[in-house]
């Protein structure tokens, strides 16, 4: 998924890039993906619409007609957050050793060839950056069911800006209901993580979800591992656990993802979950992070979302200078790269824009483990 369709000629100052999200992501690609053209939207706001689910019968009646009328139906526009990423072309150091080695190595070189492999690279690099910071925000979706966070107003003003979108309804101050919270938590004295996960599948399929896999941590794989093979390493018959061979993925997702895995199968209330461990990361102020928090444990199906992304805006420096209304053009991506003339600093700058929105296909799509305080 990239900026696929160029708007202008090379000759104009920002020319967009044809790349590749080259790093597939699980979340992404599993749960939340972006389907064209009905989740790029050409402005900066997004629909976000679902329902809350109709699971009624319809009522027996000699004549007349028995309201139906109880779905609650969810739509509102959202402007979702932006990922703004920029890649300086740096040609006095080891930019120009790798500009001078791509000028080498190429078969019919070129400083114009070189200099569009080089920003292709770094083009790569913005792009999966962007992907890992969308990658933490459907972990958000999932844990919180919402998407909640602050951040700057841009790199030179720090006025904290508050995002705020919700997949329930707060009215009155309800807290989120596709959370479960255990009588104990898993890793301590008496957890019973196997129930747990029993009573999780329970309540989502009461309420219309659909359990298909059981989404962990490693931490929390640990403890269930144990819980189910008990103190002789004895599965009970009723579990059904099936071990998968280490690599295989039984087509699940991309067998190039980083950091995930499918170590089984096992069954739950009567449903046989996939059970997919996932400890990719990424490397944050502090050093290594993982996307899953250590106590993550979800119960979920595969499309139970999909990534809403807002257009992104790029500027035509030919209509600025020649006047006219079409200074700046609406494009619908899920990425926007393009590479931009600092002629004052006298660089070549790469840029890449994504305003993505994961949300739920509709209510009660995933039900979440949270610690007990």
């Amino acid at each position: 998924m990239g900026a696929q369709i160029s708007v202008y000629d090379q000759t104009t100052q920002p020319r967009m890039l044809l790349i590749e999200d080259l790093t597939p992501r699980l979340l992404q690609e599993r749960y939340f993906p972006t389907n064209e053209p009905m989740d790029l939207f050409d402005s900066k706001s997004v629909l976000l619409d679902f329902d809350e689910g109709d699971f009624g019968l319809g009522a027996f009646v000699t004549k007349g007609y028995v309201d139906g009328n109880t779905t609650t139906y969810f739509a509102n526009n959202v402007v979702p957050p932006r990922i703004g990423i920029s890649d300086t072309i740096d040609c006095a150091d080891k930019d120009r050793v790798l500009f001078e080695a791509l000028c080498r190595n190429d078969l019919s070189p070129s400083h114009a060839d070189a200099l569009d492999a080089l920003l292709r690279i770094k083009a790569a690099r913005c792009v999966n950056r962007a992907s890992r910071s969308i990658e933490r925000l459907c972990v958000a979706a999932l844990q919180n069911n919402a998407i909640q966070f602050q951040c700057d107003t841009s790199p030179t003003d720090h006025t904290q800006v508050t995002i705020d979108v919700e997949y329930f309804d707060s009215t009155g101050g309800a807290s989120n209901p596709q959370s479960f919270t255990p009588v104990v938590n898993w890793g301590s004295n008496g957890a019973k993580p196997y129930s747990d996960v029993c009573a999780m599948v329970k309540t989502l399929v009461q309420h219309g979800g659909r359990a298909e896999d059981l989404l962990m941590s490693p931490a929390m794989w640990d403890y269930l591992y144990a819980d189910m093979a008990g103190a002789n390493g004895t599965f009970k018959d009723q579990i059904h656990y099936t071990a998968i061979a280490n690599g295989d993925v039984r087509d699940l997702f991309s067998a190039e993802i980083d950091g995930a895995k499918c170590v089984g199968q096992a069954q739950f209330h009567g449903h046989v979950l996939n059970l997919i461990v996932y400890n990719g990361g990424y490397k944050g102020d502090s050093g290594w992070a993982d996307f899953l928090p250590a106590d993550f444990a979800c119960v979920l199906s595969a499309g139970c979302g999909r990534t809403l992304c807002g257009a992104c805006s790029l500027p035509n420096p030919l209509a600025m200078i020649n006047g006219g209304a079409a200074d700046i053009k609406q494009l619908a991506a899920k990425y926007l790269v393009y590479k931009y003339y600092d002629f004052a600093n006298e660089a070549v700058v790469v840029r890449c824009a994504s305003n993505p929105l994961p949300a739920p296909l509709s209510a009660w799509r995933w039900i979440t483990y949270k610690s007990g305080t």
